[in-house]
């Protein structure tokens, strides 16, 4: 597997010749890819799904999805991992759209899909990436059949709350703190923070220490350093979030990432 972190929120992963099995997990983001070998089999919203060479597939943010191949021959793909807050951001403060079809032929979503796959690595900060970005999203509304333009209050809102935990994922932050800080009830908080972001603020807070600690076990520290660092309260703790939302343990999931190298 090789993975580029193409711009922030924005990470390109490919992989080659899959034969191995994700347990059931769930991301923070967008993946959207297309597959380009073998046949790519997921359980996704209570049904199999299988995507094959040339289809695209897309998963919502915090929807539980495992992976395997549907052959011997093992699968793979090409897949754009999003943050919801660039997909927030380019729709402009609608909630975030939701592509019921989470494997598809639709033209217009593998052009878009290509397009940001093929973005050039030392351009993707400025107008191409942008306009790649700009057209999946669109491709997104139509599917999803978003068409309000309005920038809501609550996205606002909710954009303060989010780059409140982003920088400060290491504190201890909790409802409570949101509510004083942002004269916002905890249940409004909730419900409208998933709404524009995909995920629940706690879930937030343990991906971005999962995010620190990804960073630091690929520098050679060690799980329980990590996990201690990343405000874990042991490397178990760390390695039951790892599953859940990686569908692999952290020796393994380093393993996959050095294979790539």
């Amino acid at each position: 597997m090789t993975s580029t972190a193409v711009s922030y929120g924005v990470e390109i992963i490919e992989t080659k010749a899959l034969r191995r099995n994700f347990a059931p997990h769930r991301h923070d983001c967008y993946v959207v890819g297309i597959t380009n070998q073998g046949a790519q089999r997921f359980g996704y919203r209570g049904e199999e799904r299988c995507a094959l060479p040339g289809e695209a597939f897309v998963l919502h943010p915090d929807e539980k999805h495992d992976g395997k191949p549907g052959t011997d021959d093992g699968y793979g793909y090409t897949a754009a991992y999003i943050s919801p807050e660039v997909i927030a951001d380019a729709v402009g403060g609608r909630g975030l759209p939701f592509v019921r079809e989470a494997v598809s032929r639709n033209p217009a979503l593998l052009k878009a899909i290509r397009n940001l796959l093929d973005t050039p690595p030392n351009r993707c900060g400025g107008f191409d990436l942008v306009a790649s970005l700009a057209a999946l999203t669109d491709a997104f509304l139509a599917l999803s059949g978003l068409q309000s333009k309005k920038v809501s209050d609550q996205y606002l809102a909710m954009s303060r709350i989010k780059d409140h935990l982003r920088s400060e994922w290491h504190m201890g932050v909790s409802m409570s703190d949101l509510e004083a800080q942002h004269n916002l009830d905890r249940y409004t908080i909730a419900r409208q923070f998933r709404r524009h972001f995909g995920v629940s603020p706690h879930r937030y807070i343990v991906l971005r220490r999962l995010d620190n600690a990804k960073r630091l076990i690929l520098t050679g520290r060690s799980f329980a350093d990590a996990a201690y660092a990343s405000g874990f309260s042991d490397q178990s703790h760390m390695a039951r979030h790892f599953l859940r939302s990686f569908g692999l343990p952290p020796g393994r999931w380093r393993r996959y990432h050095k294979e790539g190298q």
